[in-house]
């Protein structure tokens, strides 16, 4: 498919910013470290952090000279102290001033539990943390591997009328049982199936045909889009810092800018029959995906790697250079793939951690949140514009151009 400058531009400085940041994660995380350390990482999520549910990550950087240096990637900080630590046996003793920044760990016992894995207690007294260790390469191979998953994942379940329906409906039904004895919680049950349930309805739409001029199924679909993006803004703005109300409201002007043409949502009338949403142009999903990337690396330290580098992406580079138009469809397929994957994963047992933590501090919170306004207000304003006096940038495509390839 031929692609215009703009979209060619536009994609190859979205792929650009992307690798930037991986790269740039990658250097920060090795600069200022210990060379000579043993590296453990833990994580932990849900109303036992706050009552918005965010995440928190601690980080152990073991030295052979009896300490150890421990960051705690939170939501918008990243907290590090320096205990002292002996073994107790088979445990770890740390000792270390407990008025500190990560002052619950002085004093910890961070017990043995196999070779492979210790616990600590979390300030709730009653939690366990589990640490294991971690290694860079495997987990940027694991999301390398979950990116190609979902991408790949996407275009079967665009191109075989069956596979979503094997992928949605049939393999969920027999995996239930073992989701529902796995101790998750409801949270992640809820969000899973909610997930699941959003890409069935895209598929029924899209291949019977007797649906496509119900136009209250695709709004429907829309719908769970819009609460989606809603119910992150209200846990950005619960968590009362600047930074995160300030991408929530960024999420809030991306809620009303996908208003425009919902009357042009409609199925391909050429193979494989993909959902299409022109009114979702290419500026306004690059506004939102900096905005979700922002509010996951604000509230989910343990989970933004994953987002940022695969997750969010997937379904962008697939809309932009397999299929223009298809963004709803693939993001709610991949989202779907993804989600069946960490849920069945979680069942796993593993003898290193896969949670992979970015570089957290005031100049990249402030950078990410940056860009996620800036990108919202400007693309409100010319969308706005363009609704009102039917003016519009000369290569920003913010409606005014619906036509697709297929």
């Amino acid at each position: 498919m031929m692609l215009d400058n703009f979209n060619l531009k536009t994609t190859v400085i979205y792929i650009a910013t992307f690798l930037l940041l991986i790269i740039s994660s990658s250097q920060l995380l090795a600069q200022g470290l210990p060379r000579d350390h043993s590296r453990w990482i833990g994580d932990i999520e849900g109303p036992v952090v706050d009552k918005q549910g965010s995440a928190i990550v601690y980080e152990f950087r073991f030295q052979e000279t009896g300490t150890v240096t421990v960051y705690k990637h939170m939501t918008i900080s990243k907290p590090e102290q320096t205990f002292d630590f002996e073994m107790i046996g088979s445990d770890i003793k740390l000792s270390g001033d407990s008025n500190g920044p990560i002052g619950e760990l002085a004093g910890q016992t961070i017990r043995y539990v196999d070779d492979t894995r210790y616990a600590f207690k979390f300030v709730d007294g009653k939690t366990d943390i589990e640490i294991k260790k971690s290694n860079r390469l495997f987990n940027w191979l694991h999301i390398a591997f979950l990116f190609l998953l979902m991408f790949v994942g996407n275009e079967i379940a665009r191109h075989y009328k069956v596979a979503p329906y094997l992928m949605f409906i049939v393999l969920p039904i027999i995996l239930t049982p073992i989701w529902l004895d796995a101790g998750m919680g409801w949270f992640r049950i809820v969000k899973l199936y909610s997930v699941l349930l959003g890409a069935i309805m895209i598929t029924v739409y899209r291949f019977n045909f007797g649906l496509k001029d119900h136009k209250w199924l695709a709004y429907v679909i829309i719908f769970f889009l819009g609460v989606n993006i809603f119910e992150a803004c209200t846990q950005d703005w619960s968590q009362g810092d600047l930074p995160n109300m300030l991408n929530a409201f960024a999420g809030i002007l991306n809620i009303t800018t996908m208003l425009l043409y919902w009357s042009t949502i409609r199925i391909g009338s050429n193979k494989p029959h993909d959902m299409l949403w022109p009114g979702l142009t290419i500026a306004w999903i690059i506004a939102y995906d900096l905005w979700n990337v922002t509010f996951v690396y604000l509230n989910f330290p343990n989970t933004v790697a994953y987002t940022m580098i695969a997750v969010i992406p997937a379904p962008t580079i697939a809309a932009i250079f397999i299929a223009k138009g298809t963004w709803l469809q693939a993001r709610a397929y991949t989202l779907a793939i993804y989600m069946i994957y960490v849920v069945t994963s979680s069942m796993w047992d593993p003898d290193i951690t896969f949670v992979t933590p970015l570089p957290r501090n005031d100049v990249v919170v402030w950078t990410l949140v940056g860009l996620s306004l800036t990108a919202n207000v400007l693309y409100f304003i010319f969308y706005y514009r363009y609704k009102i006096t039917k003016k519009a940038p000369k290569k920003i495509n913010v409606g005014q151009d619906m036509s697709l390839s297929h």
